[in-house]
């Protein structure tokens, strides 16, 4: 079976990672549902169009918007997932990646 996948271009959806985030965070306000078409993750909202991307047992990642039609989402949270009191998270467009993992693990 995977090599007929293979034959008409299809690949299997790739786990995101932190250092992807931290990567695809550099690009702000410019960052699109399809800079996280090559990732697994699956549609967790209901209201919004709210998709999410499991990292770890730690972390996941958070894109809503009204739709995919509109290029650029709402919001892009990670989120410390499991977080006791307060909710953990940031929008990676506009907040430090690498500051919020260190003070949340």
């Amino acid at each position: 079976m995977l090599a007929v996948l293979g034959l008409f271009g299809c690949s299997f959806p790739k786990r995101l990672t932190l250092d992807k985030v931290v990567e695809l965070s550099s690009k702000g306000y410019e960052l699109t549902w399809g800079d996280f078409e090559p990732y697994y993750g699956y549609e967790c909202g209901s209201g919004l169009y709210i998709m999410c991307y499991v990292i770890d047992k730690d972390y996941e990642v958070r894109i809503g918007g009204l739709s995919r039609e509109d290029k650029l989402p709402m919001y892009v949270y990670l989120k410390k997932r499991n977080a006791k009191g307060d909710p953990q998270f940031i929008d990676i467009r506009k907040e430090d990646v690498k500051a919020f993992v260190n003070a949340t693990s």
